[in-house]
């Protein structure tokens, strides 16, 4: 006997995704307008570019290669959460747009969702299409390449969290920064700070 496929499970998604609404943490909106923009110039390393290697324009140093660590303090500096993130949490792209430095992390591009619900919610996971939906009409912000939406069905009835609001995120991050001593706060400043994004 042969090992069954998978089954699908596109009859299933309707009824999850008010689950993973309201089991997430979202940006907050007030956030993310007051940001305005990716938080750390970073976008995913590859084989052919290392993890911490510098990403060039020109001969300019633009950003840093990174793994998830970048996308994970955007969304915790900006919001003023402190420690590390917990288990049982992961960190979605909402976009797929990992080469792309002012997406991969900008909060509008990414959730706190539990670890078993993230095959669904991250990168083209069946559910993202919700999560794309509500970045367009609450953030007003997609990646620049991306065709233009539509509302999932069942949309309107979820209803999501957010993280608390603060005051002034940036100043949060500065903070993060200047108690921060490690490999990628020494990478990024300079490049941070040539680009005016602190």
């Amino acid at each position: 006997m042969r090992i069954p496929q998978p089954d699908s499970l596109d009859e299933y998604y309707l009824a999850l995704a008010p689950i993973v609404a309201t089991t997430s943490w979202l940006p907050n909106p007030t956030v993310v307008a007051k940001l305005g923009r990716s938080i750390f110039p970073t976008c995913r390393y590859k084989a052919k570019h290392p993890r911490l290697s510098s990403i060039l324009e020109n001969v300019s140093v633009v950003g840093m290669y990174d793994d998830n660590v970048t996308p994970e303090w955007a969304v915790f500096w900006a919001h003023g959460l402190m420690g590390t993130r917990p288990k049982g949490w992961t960190i979605a792209h909402v976009w797929s747009a990992s080469e792309d430095i002012s997406a991969y992390t900008h909060l509008a591009n990414l959730a706190m969702v539990r670890e078993p619900l993230a095959s669904l919610t991250d990168k083209d996971g069946p559910l993202t299409g919700y999560l794309r939906w509500h970045a367009w009409s609450v953030y007003h912000w997609k990646p620049a390449n991306q065709a233009d939406l539509a509302k999932p069905t069942g949309y309107d009835a979820l209803v999501w969290r957010y993280l608390d609001a603060v005051d002034d995120p940036k100043a949060l991050i500065r903070q993060r920064f200047a108690v921060s001593d490690n490999q990628r706060t020494r990478i990024l400043q300079p490049i941070m700070d040539r680009l005016k994004m602190l």
